[in-house]
């Protein structure tokens, strides 16, 4: 086998692992969030960790850095509410702005699904060494990197892609 078909063999066997780690990943997350001490779905963990990322914010903004539409935001947000995890805030400067901060409890809840989280990755590399551990640190980083590198690449694309459409809309 020449080193491009190895290669193109080894992307396959690692792209249906990293797909197997992602789907096993996802659903023991879901086990994680549904004990009752913690009681969150995916999105109220993603919004919870945005608005604490953000501090106090927009909305608008937490829709944006969800990627969740401003519907489905809205009732995200009043559930985590009626749980005293987040808190409406008015806009010092605005008062028709509403923004959004965390709780007390919205913080210790975020705490046990971080403790949980730790601690089941801790089970789930007790079987390797300190230097296997290193390793695959330092490897799963070099993959994170390529994403992110690749992420970065099509954004530039798509908005000079965007740009050159959008110059060759306009009338001369």
């Amino acid at each position: 086998m020449d080193e491009q078909a190895a290669r193109s063999h080894h992307a396959d066997v690692i792209d249906d692992i990293v797909r197997q780690i992602t789907w096993q990943s996802q659903k023991q997350l879901l086990q994680t969030l549904s004990r009752p001490d913690i009681n969150l779905t995916l999105p109220q963990m993603v919004t919870l960790f945005a608005i604490r990322e953000a501090g106090l914010c927009r909305m608008s903004d937490l829709a944006e850095i969800t990627q969740q539409s401003a519907g489905t935001l809205t009732g995200i947000v009043d559930r985590l509410i009626d749980e005293h995890l987040v808190g409406r805030v008015r806009d010092a400067e605005d008062r028709r702005v509403v923004q959004v901060m965390l709780t007390r409890q919205g913080e210790q809840r975020l705490a046990l699904v971080e403790e949980a989280r730790r601690a089941d990755m801790d089970r789930i590399l007790s079987r390797f060494s300190l230097e296997q551990l290193h390793a695959l640190e330092h490897l799963l980083q070099l993959l994170l990197d390529g994403i992110n590198e690749l992420i970065s690449s099509r954004d530039s694309e798509q908005h000079l892609h965007g740009q050159v459409n959008s110059s060759l809309d306009r009338p001369t």
